[in-house]
């Protein structure tokens, strides 16, 4: 998901490996991207705070709250590339 607060744009990606391959991107799901506005042209959604975001999604990989609750996982990855 690529997502941009107009200082700084980057492409975040949120998956779960499960043992011989990796779930589907959840950062859709956790960003709420259908409640975000999204620019067609630049295939962007619109947030906030880019770096709260990121924070956010590191926390989630730390933790997985939000989907299963306070659950330690070490199954949990984010990678963040700057666009």
């Amino acid at each position: 998901m690529k997502i941009t607060d107009g200082k700084k744009t980057v492409n975040i990606r949120m998956m779960v490996w499960e043992g011989s391959g990796y779930s589907p991107d959840w950062s859709q799901d956790f960003f709420e991207a259908g409640s975000l506005p999204y620019n067609e042209d630049t295939d962007t959604y619109t947030v906030d705070d880019v770096d709260y975001c990121i924070d956010q999604a590191m926390e989630w990989k730390e933790t997985n709250e939000g989907f299963l609750g306070e659950i330690k996982t070490e199954n949990n990855c984010v990678w963040v590339d700057e666009v």
